[in-house]
């Protein structure tokens, strides 16, 4: 009687940054208010997206650190470090590339952040429909595909 082997299968692999943006980006979103921070991630998790969920500026510096995401949103106003303190260390720390979206109840012309510092990015003014986010996003993941 003839024997048929079996393939083993083999572990799942991190996804490379490339096969992450055909599949959808990791985001991370950093929003320090429950119900907005959970509508938002939700809507980005159906589009597709991994989205990491940050409550303050501090926890975020800290994923941002174990793992760097292909796109931030980002609320201005934070317990801990402001997300304008977020937005500088980040572009200190040599990420020049990486795309923030701001996502705050405050007008852009009152951020203490120059064009440059939020380039490549945007700025959305709260409230921002879950959907308006998804298409912003979408932008985003065009232009890196």
């Amino acid at each position: 009687m003839p024997r048929t082997t079996v393939p083993l299968q083999e572990p799942a692999l991190e996804p490379t940054a490339r096969e992450t943006v055909a599949r959808g980006m990791r985001i991370l979103l950093v929003e320090d208010e429950p119900l907005t921070a959970e509508v938002l991630a939700r809507a980005l998790s159906r589009d597709g997206h991994i989205v990491d969920v940050a409550r303050d500026g501090l926890q975020a510096m800290r994923q941002l650190r174990d793992r760097l995401p292909n796109l931030v949103v980002l609320d201005m106003m934070l317990p801990a470090i402001p997300g304008a303190d977020v937005v500088r260390k980040l572009r200190e720390d040599g990420h020049l590339d990486l795309p923030i979206i701001v996502v705050s109840g405050s007008p852009r012309r009152h951020a203490d952040l120059s064009d440059r510092e939020l380039t490549p990015g945007t700025w959305l003014e709260k409230p921002v429909k879950p959907r308006h986010l998804v298409e912003v996003v979408r932008a985003f993941t065009q232009q890196d595909a």
